[in-house]
């Protein structure tokens, strides 16, 4: 649905004047004679009847004025190429993303780098990644466990494919290639580091209610999903990193399974995380009673 195009040019001379007269008492409440004969008000009137002119102008732009702001933004149209062309292209160059600044933009270049990387698509058909960045993080070079360094940028590669073992294999490469497309987009004095998530294991047993034996399989599938460090969380973007894995999510998450009467207990062996690392799920046991 397009957008509509608001009317800007929505206020004359009489509102003007009229909004201006009603100003007047709290600024000057002497100033009591409004009629046309009193030199303010025909200041008033001379003021108002000038901004008509400029609001008027605001509902008028011309091709002169597009193709000025076509200029400001680089965008010169080619020979033939008609206005509307070049609009669109000025206004795709404006939303895309050229420089990492922030760590959203970060996020989304590497991205672009790991997809980009020669034949990935064609080899890991299946890829599944996510891309962290941590602001003030070395985690190459630091010894520290905040790895807090000014200046430094960590982006994480998470990645996941059912063909892992030979990915790991290329990982080293992907992350080089990642690194240097970052480089050549980042402000001068940051330091960039791109590497793999450092995971914790988890370790975890549950004891649930429900009339059917099999449905164990159905809350391994659930809790498996929801602990993936790609597509898990609460939002489906993946873990948060250094957010801990409590006994109360994962109630929620089973006990809105349709079959499960309630969950009998849960035995989790979850660490406390840093800032900057992860878990993975190491094992999972799942218990049905009735």
């Amino acid at each position: 649905m397009p957008l509509v195009i608001p009317d800007l040019d929505d206020i004359g001379f009489h509102d003007l004047v009229a909004d201006a007269k009603a100003l007047i008492p709290v600024y000057d409440p002497e100033w009591t004679n409004y009629n046309p004969s009193d030199p303010g008000i025909t200041l008033v009137e001379l003021l108002a009847w000038f901004s008509e002119m400029v609001l008027y102008r605001v509902d008028q732009v011309t091709e002169e004025n597009q193709l000025r702001f076509l200029k400001l933004l680089g965008i010169t149209l080619d020979k033939e190429e008609e206005l509307a062309s070049g609009m669109n292209r000025g206004a795709k160059q404006f939303s895309e993303c050229t420089r990492a600044v922030t760590a959203a933009d970060y996020e989304l270049l590497a991205g672009q780098a790991l997809m980009g990387f020669p034949g990935i698509q064609n080899k890991y058909p299946d890829l599944a990644y996510r891309t962290i960045c941590l602001i003030n993080t070395d985690m190459e070079d630091s010894t520290g466990e905040t790895k807090t360094v000014f200046g430094h940028v960590s982006v994480i590669l998470v990645v996941n494919t059912q063909n892992q073992r030979e990915l790991m294999r290329e990982l080293p490469d992907m992350k080089q290639a990642v690194k240097s497309y970052l480089d050549a987009r980042k402000l001068v004095t940051t330091r960039v580091h791109v590497v793999e998530p450092e995971y914790l294991d988890v370790h975890l047993e549950m004891t649930v209610s429900a009339q059917d034996k099999g449905i164990a399989s159905t809350v391994e599938k659930n809790v498996i999903s929801f602990l993936d460090p790609v597509s898990g969380g609460g939002e489906g973007k993946g873990w948060p990193p250094g957010r801990r894995l409590y006994s109360s999510d994962l109630y929620h998450l089973v006990e809105a399974i349709n079959g499960i009467n309630h969950v009998t207990g849960i035995t989790l062996d979850s660490p406390e995380l840093l800032p900057h690392q992860m878990f993975r799920l190491k094992e999972l046991k799942v218990e049905v009673e009735a």
